[in-house]
């Protein structure tokens, strides 16, 4: 298959580089080629799997030895290009670490990967794929992209939550929906997957996120986020009520 000529304008595009006009454009061609939306969220991915990596992962200095050896004491290049090399072997161990233990089939591993996920989103510059707060503009972005259908909860005027937009994830190797919410000064992520490609797994978290999850029909869901368990549990309500059959 002969590859679309915008391919090599993939890294300017996830590292920012495009000029505005030329971003427009290239986002408006994504909508319509397929080849380039999946080298673009390859790309993302592997981005937010570094930044994840760094913060998780400190490479030992048995490994910066070792890898110091492996360099010719012949090679001209300068000190600090060799040190170059010594920190990119070290953050590609990191990120090679991180995807072994992501992918691991353990208990609490899903809820591992969506909490990662989470913080992915939080840290990011730009943490949804369509920004939007309708709901009829962020489920339509997601026809041809997911196996599944899903419905957005419709929110009163008066609801302490926003939709700030969606992006589309994997889990376990499975696609799915994160609907991202703003309450008060906090952000929630809201997850939807096939309940056969994902794992359900009780809710659970940590000293920082809350991870409430639950089956209903076909789909599986889960909510993670640092607000309170009284968010949490009416986001909740509110997803199934949206998605009774």
């Amino acid at each position: 298959m002969k590859s679309c000529e915008w391919r090599n304008k993939i890294g300017l595009y996830v590292d920012g580089e495009l000029e505005p006009a030329a971003e427009q454009a290239f986002t408006g061609h994504l909508q319509s080629c397929a080849e380039c939306a999946a080298a673009v969220l390859e790309q993302q991915e592997l981005k937010k799997a570094v930044r994840v990596a760094a913060k998780r992962f400190a490479a030992p200095p048995e490994l910066y030895a070792s890898v110091r050896k492996q360099i010719s004491p012949r090679e001209s290049a300068r000190p600090w290009l060799r040190w170059s090399a010594i920190a990119a072997s070290a953050v590609l161990l990191a990120v090679l670490s991180f995807a072994w233990l992501s992918r691991s089939s353990a208990p609490g591993a899903t809820v591992a990967q969506l909490i990662d996920q989470h913080v992915i989103m939080l840290a990011s510059v730009y943490p949804v794929d369509v920004i939007s707060s309708d709901k009829h503009t962020v489920k339509p972005w997601f026809q041809g992209k997911l196996p599944f259908t899903f419905n957005p909860p419709e929110l009163a005027a008066d609801s302490p939550f926003k939709l700030i937009g969606a992006k589309l994830v994997y889990v376990q190797h499975s696609p799915g929906v994160q609907l991202v919410y703003q309450v008060r000064q906090h952000k929630i992520s809201a997850f939807i997957f096939q309940s056969r490609d994902v794992r359900n797994e009780p809710s659970a978290g940590n000293q920082t996120f809350v991870v409430n999850g639950w089956q209903q029909g076909s789909l599986q869901y889960y909510i993670v986020t640092d607000a309170a368990r009284e968010d949490t549990d009416r986001l909740r309500t509110l997803l199934e009520d949206a998605n009774r059959s």
